[in-house]
Parts: structure tokens; sequence; C-alpha cells
């Protein structure tokens, strides 16, 4: 994993340096989330694990899957507007899949370790996928897609467009890959959270 703490942090550079260029370009809202919120965002795995009762109950296996979940997002969040959105492929509609599916078991892995701090005691499959299905049916697919065309209208970005079909189509399409996704990695979860979580314990 050393090489790929070399890479994370590499990206937390690369990240600044893109900020610094859309702050040159003057587009102020995208460089506060390149140069700001993003490394911020990178560095929080490693902030929260530095909590005791975190870190005493748990492994650098937990760290290292949530540095990769932030790297994943990143690469996919940099690369809409880095040109990937003028490919005339829907790579959109992919990216809504996959990261449903990272976000999804995010939320899972969020609510298993904050519930079983207050609950002591262990939290039920079920219970967990089920919290992690509707947080992201709620926030990743439907609330998302408002909160791109807010954005457009408050900070003239193109988060809710698309250069290859309609706006309002291309929104149902990312809702229903988001949905999809949302579905599988429910079922990924059901299957393998047991034993990720085994790994993941001192």
């Amino acid at each position: 994993m050393k090489f790929f703490k070399v890479i994370y942090n590499l990206a937390i550079l690369a990240i600044f340096i893109l900020g610094i260029i859309y702050l040159l370009k003057k587009e102020y809202y995208l460089a506060f989330i390149w140069i700001v919120l993003t490394p911020v965002l990178m560095l929080l795995p490693r902030n929260l694990y530095k909590i005791s009762w975190i870190s005493q109950k748990y492994n650098k296996n937990l760290l290292n899957v949530l540095e990769i979940f932030v790297l994943i997002f990143l690469i996919s969040g940099a690369g809409l507007p880095l040109g990937l959105k003028y490919l005339p492929i829907d790579i959109d509609s992919y990216l809504h899949f996959s990261n449903a599916i990272f976000y999804t078991i995010l939320w899972g892995i969020l609510y298993y370790v904050i519930k079983n701090k207050i609950a002591k005691k262990e939290i039920r499959k079920n219970e967990v996928i089920l919290f992690a299905f509707i947080f992201n049916i709620i926030f990743g697919v439907v609330l998302w897609e408002r909160f791109q065309l807010l954005n457009d209208q408050l900070f003239g970005t193109k988060m809710y467009f698309d250069y290859f079909q309609n706006a309002d189509f291309d929104s149902m399409l990312d809702q229903i890959f988001g949905t999809l996704g949302t579905v599988f990695a429910g079922i990924l979860m059901y299957f393998k959270l047991d034993d990720w979580i085994n790994k993941w314990r001192r």
C-alpha cells in the first residue's frame, strides 16, 4: 500500500494545481472545490482514523478502503471537467452506476462504524443495507440531480448538461443507472459485508 499512498498524495497535489488553474481562469466556484473542498475530503479518512475508538477497534485495512473510495470518486469527478464529457459515449451514465456502487457501500460502512459505537453491539446486516440503500437513493440519486441543476443556476456550471442529448433525458438516465448501481451495491453487501467487517476489525 506504500505505492498507493504515494499516488494518493500526488493526487492531492494534482488537485490543488488544478484548482490554481481554475482560479487563474477566474472560475472561483470550481477553484474552491479543487483547492479547498476536495483536499479536505481526501484528508478526512486519515484524520478520522486518528480518533482513538476507531483506530483501536479497526485496523488500517478500513482506512485503505476509504482512501481507495475517495480516490475513485476523485478520478470520476475530475474526469468530466478534464474532457471525458466530450467523448461521444454515455460516460456519465457509467459513472453514475459505478459511483452509486461505491457511495452506497461507503454509507453502509459509515453507518455500521457509527451505529456500532453508539449501540455497543453488533448491527444487523439488513439494517446496514437498508440504510445505505435509502440514503443513496435520496441523496446520491434523486437530490443529486437537483443539486446539479441548482449549481448551474447559481454558479453557471454545466453539471445538469449533456453535449449529445437532452438534459432532462440525460438526468433520467443518470437516475436509472444510479438506482441500478445502488441495487447492485446492496446485493454485494448482502453477500460480502460480514467478511469485510471481519477483515477490518483488530
